[in-house]
């Protein structure tokens, strides 16, 4: 045995292999021989493990490993409690177990060790010299379990045993660097889950001691150097300072030159160096760093044994180092080796390693860059699930969480592009807006997330044209590029989006200074950009995007010259087969055809054609989501052909491109929906048997665009953009005869937020009865629903931070959501038998319902014709009356001249001031009340009055009938449309008829039901505002109650008067009343009109807050105020008053004003009212346009024909 201990002793001196073969071998000899119960045998065994150790720690022999634990596991069982020998037994046990982890990462081994080491350091005495080292052993073995498990208990752990071995050894001791370096390694474990900077700070410190320590030449001096390196790397991973990274790349360069060849370390020094080199290349984009972490990380995974517990993590980077190349070259056997690699890695590494969902991450990343390349959607499917794995096995807190996010966002994002599917786009931003949240500022990562989110707001604006998700874009990307220094690799891409949100934001805005801020940025990416780098085509196609933007506006050929120039660069430079090829092909055709537009030269519309059609049939398969924008574009090639050509074939492919891309599967229903438009328009014009199936289309994609899961606001936006299309329509139809069709789509395409509201409180009585559990899931989704579309519709005072906005964006993904709940519980019902129309269009059987109480005139103003479809009772068709002496130019004429007069009138609030201040005003065209009035006398009642065959009548049974009007005419006072001369009326249409109006047919067959299903006469509540805060008096408010009071005999009336009227009063009583009487200032507001308001004492009673009630008692409304059915001019067909938003509110009928009335008239037309509506045993609200009628024939009679701004505002609406 002495000749075992006299060759372990030269071993230690010379480090030949041979003199410790020979230890081993005498030692083996001596445990085979030695007698049971020899008192040499415990001894034997530990010289026998700790020879095979120091050999395992050169060679890393698996057999070694295992003679050694057998060895040392008898040493420990032979060797008495309280020898001297057994701590330094059970040390050694417990590095063999720690080794055999380390190679394996078999949880077993690791608690094993942690449990000898343990063991060891309690049983030596402290002031032991071995102390420290047993110490630093247990500090060793719990690091390597955090490394697995990721419990933060150990590497606290490990901390304290690192701690007390480093202060325990004395400054000069050879094992003091050693120590040193264990702590810094632990410090930087417990960094890379915490993503604490005091952390890596410490660890940087304390590992530069070790290296200062350990002196050249020493065998511990590569591993102190590697460690080092590794902090500085994980440092430059947070904070992005080159300067981190360069010092990292130097430490481990020379840790790895300074390792022999064979050593077991070797492998991991080589991954650590080519995990540097592949971070310096994401920031410097130098290609010779990202070839030598290639070649670093293939050294590693040859020189890794299979089997080996570090294998998968040395594949992981070689996959990433791998994958950054391809990003900048683009080529498929780069990304193919990517997902080679990582898929091995994963595969390779255990459910519940700590580091599985950083490889799931890298994988999913690889399969993403793929999909970006090929377009194949199993690759986009297989990142999604890659990355969602990572984020649900990453517990919240951990470092790594944010970067995992935020590729999951990407993931959504591409897939997003690809299909459309607003599902994946609020996934995407949901993602990265956690990701950003989650990162503090300073973070290397925080300007990447922030771009990423950004892009997801610009996609998303795309989709929904919702501003806010532009400004939101902007804002990101503009941070995005202020947090990133000049010369990082991402610089380029950061600009990239950030003038394409820029861009975005100029064709809705138009604003110049946008388009110039997207070109700047754009040219700046294109020239940060080296040739051959993936990104350059789709950098050069988006500054091609911006000139081509900027020359529609400004019509410059050089801007126009410019785009095309990049956008042939991107297609030349785009490889065949590649994602991106059909979208720059498209966008290179756009451009050609603007050229054309301004040259006519036939060569350019020839080239739009042609880059089109590839883009378009060639290339893109069906089912992407851009195949509707890419035929669109095509049909618009086509088209400018014919309209300069004049080749019908040219009109009828047009025609046919657009119907393919209105009708496409999937796709922006945006970009759908004008498809379509373009499909009937052109059909329109050139003819085309097909124009009316195109209209069908556009009503049908109509609610797709004004969709459901918008707030309000949001959906008056996109109709105000849209324009009369309802109108539109309806005069193709009329023109081909097909009326019932006209007045079908007139009631399709107008007033739409209104019928979807409605929609939403449809009852569901008899669907109960058939399936009870699917009625209350549709009552219960669609009160939700009604809720989230009112968000937004009061200004709050809202928190700028992130969490805030998180929120709310939560809110609003909540509420598409919802919407598509709702879409889908209505899909189910109308697969029940006998439910196949619910909640479908009303065919005209159903609107004819509109005329059972008398005939209801709807006007269609159109530029190419004016017609009025009328409905009566018992006819079923419907009755067609041209307006030939009629036009689109004549109603907005007269509605202009009409607003001249209110506007010089200042009829702007209910006023206490002399109507004879009013009367005498002229227009700027001499167009006054009795040319307004005549006109639609003669062009518009006269016909309609003759074609119902009505004649004067001078006895109190004049015939009800109801207008519905469209465009400017809806603005205008077809109730009192007659001729008067000199202050008298010669015609008059309150001679021959009692009129009233209605928003929709829907809204008036709502009211009749409404009416129809009342109790008893519930009372009525009467609000008086004579004194409101920030208003002027209105004394005679006080007065209409009064006379009210008088007319009102037994029945029941409530009154509320100044401060008594406040917001939530007024509500609760409407909530209990039948009735209700609100003599007050009111607001039309004309940027938000769900904003316009009624004026009570403590604040505004909002059209957004009446639209979301829905009283139960509710009948009949008088609104004694200003502008409470003048509605909004840009808004024409939505009816968005506050006498259409009580009749959504329930109310049946509402007695209104189209302007401002003078305060001494609304007593008098107040008290002649209710004198008709208190007059039988029960209250009647159905008496009320009677009534009405009478009583501005009264204040007619004391005011005089002339004061037109007296007696006209004054109308009716609803039953």
């Amino acid at each position: 045995m002495r000749a075992g201990y006299m060759f372990l002793r030269l071993y230690a001196e010379s480090q030949k292999t041979t003199d410790l073969d020979k230890a081993i071998m005498v030692y083996e000899t001596g445990v085979r021989i030695m007698p049971d119960g020899h008192e040499c045998q415990a001894d034997a065994h530990a010289k026998l493990g700790e020879a095979l150790l120091h050999r395992i720690e050169y060679s890393g022999d698996m057999v070694d490993i295992t003679k050694a634990i057998s060895a040392l596991n008898q040493a420990v069982h032979l060797t008495p409690d309280g020898h001297a020998d057994k701590p330094g037994c059970l040390n050694n046990l417990g590095n063999l177990f720690a080794h055999r982890f380390e190679c394996f990462g078999d949880l077993v081994d690791i608690d094993k060790a942690i449990s000898a080491h343990n063991q060891a350091v309690h049983l030596t005495p402290d002031g032991c010299a071995h102390k420290p080292g047993r110490l630093s052993n247990l500090g060793n073995s719990f690091s390597c379990r955090f490394e697995l498990s990721g419990d933060l208990v150990d590497i606290d752990m490990a901390i304290s045993a690192h701690n007390q071995a480093v202060h325990l050894t004395p400054d000069g001791h050879a094992d003091k660097p050693g120590f040193l370096n264990n702590l810094g390694t632990s410090f930087l474990c417990c960094f890379q889950h915490s993503g604490d900077l005091v952390d890596i700070d410490k660890a940087i410190s304390t590992l530069n001691q070790a290296v200062h320590l350990t002196p050249d030449g020493h065998a511990d001096k590569p591993g102190c150097l590697s460690n080092l390196g590794n902090s500085f790397l994980h440092c430059f991973e947070h904070s992005g300072d080159l300067v981190d990274i360069d010092k990292a790349i130097s430490a481990l360069n020379q840790a790895v030159h300074l390792t022999p060849d064979g050593h077991t370390d070797k492998p991991a020094r080589l991954n650590k160096l080519g995990h540097s080199f592949a971070h310096r290349f994401e920031q410097s984009g130098d290609l010779v760093d990202i070839d030598k972490a290639i070649s670093a990380h293939n050294q590693a995974v040859h020189l890794t044994p299979d089997g080996h517990a570090d294998k998968s993590a040395r594949l992981n980077n070689l996959g990433t180092s791998f994958l950054c190349r391809f990003e900048h070259f683009g080529d498929l056997v780069d990304i193919d080796k990517a997902i080679s690699a990582h898929n091995q890695a994963v595969h390779l590494t255990p459910d519940g390693h700590a580091d599985k969902p950083g490889r799931l991450n890298n994988l999913g990343t690889s399969f993403l860059r793929h999909f970006q390349r090929s377009g194949n959607l199993v690759d986009i499917d297989k990142a999604i699930s890659a990355h969602n794995q990572a984020v649900h096995l990453t517990h919240d807190g951990h470092a790594d969480k944010p970067v995992y996010l935020n590729n999951l966002g990407s993931s959504f994002l591409c897939c997003f592009e690809h299909s459309g599917d607003l599902v994946d786009i609020d996934k995407a931003i949901s993602a990265h807006n956690q990701a950003v949240h989650l990162t503090p500022d300073g973070h290397a990562e925080k300007p990447g997330f922030l771009n990423n989110l950004g892009t997801s707001f610009m996609l998303r604006f795309e989709c929904s044209g919702d501003l806010v998700d532009i400004d939101k874009a902007i804002s990101a990307h503009n941070q995005a590029v202020h947090l990133t220094p000049d010369g990082c690799a991402h610089k380029p891409g950061f600009l990239n989006n950030f003038g394409n949100s820029f861009a975005h934001r100029f064709e809705h805005s138009g604003d110049l200074v946008d388009i110039e801020k997207a070109i700047f940025a754009h040219n700046q990416a294109v020239h940060l950009t080296p040739d051959g780098h993936a990104n350059k085509p789709g950098y050069l196609n988006n500054l091609g995007g911006s000139f081509l933007c900027c020359f529609e506006h400004s019509r410059d050929l050089v801007d126009i010259d410019k785009a095309i120039s990049a956008y042939n660069q991107a297609v030349h430079l785009t490889p065949d087969g590649h994602a991106d090829k059909p979208g720059f092909l498209s966008n290179l055709g756009s451009s050609f055809l603007n050229h054309f537009e301004h040259s006519g030269d036939l060569v350019d519309i020839d080239k739009a054609i042609s880059a089109h059609n590839q883009a378009a049939v060639h290339l893109t398969p069906d089912g992407h989501a851009s195949k509707p924008t890419y035929l669109k574009n095509l049909g618009n090639s086509f088209w400018s052909r014919f309209e300069h050509s004049g080749d019908l074939a040219d009109g009828s492919a047009a025609i046919s491109h657009f119907h393919c891309a209105a009708i496409c599967s999937t796709g922006s229903p945006t970009i759908q929906f004008y498809a379509a438009l373009k499909w009937s328009r052109s059909a329109v014009t050139i003819c085309h048997s097909s124009a009316l199936q195109g209209y069908t289309v556009v009503f049908e994609l109509l609610p797709q665009v004004a969709w459901m899961g918008q707030t309000i606001l949001a959906r008056h936006n996109e109709l105000t953009s849209m324009g009369n299309i309802a109108s539109e329509a309806a005069a193709a139809a009329i023109s081909a005869g097909q009326y019932d069709t006209a007045l079908e789509w007139l009631e399709q395409g107008r007033s739409v937020v209104w019928n979807q509201l409605l929609q939403l409180r449809t009852p569901v009585d008899v669907l109960h009865e058939e399936q009870p559990t699917l009625a209350n899931d549709l009552l219960r989704v669609s009160a939700a629903l009604e809720h989230a579309s009112s968000r937004g519709a009061h200004i709050q005072d809202r928190s700028t931070q992130s969490n805030q906005q998180i929120s709310m964006e939560e809110e609003a993904q909540h509420h598409r959501r919802l919407a598509e709940q709702w879409q889908e519980l209505v899909a189910k019902i109308r697969d029940i038998p006998g439910f196949n129309d619910f909640l479908q269009p009303k065919r005209l059987a159903q609107l004819c319902r509109a005329a059972d109480a008398g005939p209801v005139i709807v006007v269609n103003v159109h530029k190419s014709r004016c017609d009025a479809l009328v409905l009566m009772a018992g006819l079923d068709d419907v009755m067609h009356i041209p307006l030939s002496g009629f036009s689109y130019e004549n109603a907005k004429t007269l509605h202009q001249a009409l607003n001249q007069l209110l506007q010089a009138a200042q009829v702007r609030a209910r006023d206490t001031r002399l109507e004879l201040k009013r009367v005498r005003v002229k227009t700027t065209t001499d167009v006054g009340f009795p040319s307004i009035l005549s006109n639609l006398w003669s062009s518009v009642v006269e016909p309609v009055l003759n074609g119902l065959a009505i004649t004067a009548s001078f006895t109190e049974d004049l015939p009800h009938i109801w207008w519905c009007a469209t465009g400017p005419l809806a603005f205008l006072p077809i109730h009192a449309a007659g001729i008067y001369n000199n202050g008298v009326a010669r015609y008059d249409i309150s001679d021959y008829v009692v009129s009233s109006y209605t928003p929709t047919l829907n809204a008036l067959i709502n009211a009749g039901k409404y009416h129809g299903t009342r109790q008893t006469f519930q009372g009525l509540l009467a609000v008086s505002q004579p004194n409101t805060p920030g208003y002027s008096e209105l004394p005679n408010t006080t007065e209409e109650v009064v006379q009210i009071q008088k007319q009102s005999h037994d029945f029941t009336v409530h009154e509320l008067e100044g401060p008594a009227a406040s917001i939530d009063s007024v509500i609760k009583g409407m909530n209990t009343h039948s009735w209700v009487h609100l003599a007050c200032h009111a607001v039309q507001d004309p940027i938000n009109p769900t904003k316009s308001a009624l004026c009570l004492y403590d604040g505004h009673l909002e059209l957004s807050t009446i639209i979301t009630k829905s009283f139960p008692h509710a009948d009949f409304a008088f609104l004694s105020a200003c502008q409470t059915a003048t509605g909004d001019e840009k808004l024409s067909e939505e009816a968005v008053h506050l006498a259409a938003g009580l009749m959504l509110a329930g109310y049946s009928g509402v007695i209104a004003t189209m302007w401002s009335i003078m305060d001494k008239d609304a007593p008098v037309i107040a008290d002649h009212v209710y004198s008709e509506l208190f007059s039988g045993t029960e209250p009647n609200s159905t008496k009320a346009a009677l009534a009405l009628h009478r009583a501005v024939k009264v204040l007619r009679r004391q005011v005089g024909d002339s004061a037109f701004l007296s007696w006209v505002p004054f109308i009716h609406v609803g039953v």
